[in-house]
């Protein structure tokens, strides 16, 4: 079982750091316009649907016995799929019906017999409809490596889809959100790590590390996304920080914005073609599952969670989504 820095820091341990998801990344936006939103909302088992102005359409779809943890939806098709602290990935299409004849295909995306109990968690899909979807646990003492895995589109249809070749292996101890870079190479954070590091897809090979610059600012990035000029931005796990390099793979990390409501951990980030970033909020974790069992944890906070929009230019926070959310581990953007 995966020692936090913390043994208070009981969610990002076992949940939120297992999972805890918001992401696009800023070049990672696809073509078509966004016309609305879909957050995971772990505690009510479920995936929530919201316009663009943050206001709550209905349920998308439930995630049954499962929570909802990292989430993307393919830019061909539409199908999203969801990640569950298990080895088995959800999929929908993109009305909320679960994935294949009568549903058949909802739990047979599973990746117990590659990963073993090493949970996939983050999403990303590029261009051409391939899946990114990279474990959590990277403790070499307890035989866990973060490893980053690739679906083609085509296998993506298929009841049991294989993946593409051997997967990149990071040494990071912990993951975080996937984002792609301005050089299309694939990105991941880990808060245990205090770094991001960048992958080139094709070869495998690590291409940047930012520990000298995350790390040395005393940061643990939860989400990140990359907007123009390859200008990487980062969220803070428990402190609720959001921080931007002041210049490209050279730093220093700015502060652009706090004030979240604390005690809190926030996810991973998104950002809307005009820039904005989008920020969840899973407040008062410690306190609300104290010594309850992952799973059967019973919330007796019954008011919601919130998702912020931050101004880059400002840094001033206003709550976009705050109803209907419990647990948010991420938000996306959908043309749907």
């Amino acid at each position: 079982m995966k020692a936090t820095k913390n043994n208070t820091r009981f969610a990002f341990g076992k949940a939120l750091t297992v999972a805890f998801c918001l992401t696009i990344a800023l070049l990672a936006l696809p073509a078509y316009a966004v016309t609305n939103v879909l957050v995971g909302s772990a505690e009510s088992h479920s995936i929530e649907k919201y316009d663009s102005s943050g206001n709550w359409m209905k349920t998308f779809a439930s995630t049954g016995p499962y929570w909802t943890v990292g989430f993307a939806a393919s830019p061909i098709t539409g199908d999203v799929f969801a990640s569950t602290f298990t080895g088995t990935i959800l999929r929908y299409t993109k009305s909320g019906a679960s994935f294949g004849p009568k549903g058949s295909y909802w739990s047979t995306f599973n990746m117990s017999s590659l990963v073993g109990s090493n949970p996939p968690q983050a999403l990303v899909f590029d261009s051409s409809g391939d899946l990114y979807l990279a474990t959590n646990y990277g403790e070499s003492g307890d035989g866990y490596t973060v490893e980053i895995f690739e679906y083609s589109a085509k296998e993506l249809t298929k009841e049991a889809p294989v993946p593409v070749g051997p997967p990149i292996l990071t040494p990071v101890t912990q993951g975080g959100q996937l984002a792609w870079d301005a050089f299309g190479d694939i990105c991941i954070a880990s808060w245990y790590s205090e770094t991001v590091q960048c992958y080139n897809p094709s070869t495998r090979a690590l291409v940047y590390d930012y520990y000298s610059e995350v790390h040395g600012a005393g940061i643990e990035p939860a989400g990140l996304a990359f907007g123009p000029g390859n200008i990487l931005t980062v969220s803070s796990l428990f402190t609720g920080e959001v921080y931007v390099e002041a210049a490209a793979r050279t730093g220093p990390m700015n502060l652009i914005a706090t004030g979240t409501v604390q005690p809190a951990e926030v996810g991973f980030l998104a950002a809307d073609s005009a820039g904005n970033l989008y920020l969840p909020e899973w407040h008062n974790v410690a306190a609300r599952y104290s010594g309850c069992t992952f799973y059967q944890c019973i919330d007796s906070d019954t008011s919601s969670d919130i998702v912020y929009e931050i101004n880059p230019t400002s840094g001033a926070i206003t709550n976009f989504a705050s109803n209907h959310l419990w647990g948010p581990y991420q938000m996306i953007f959908v043309p749907f």
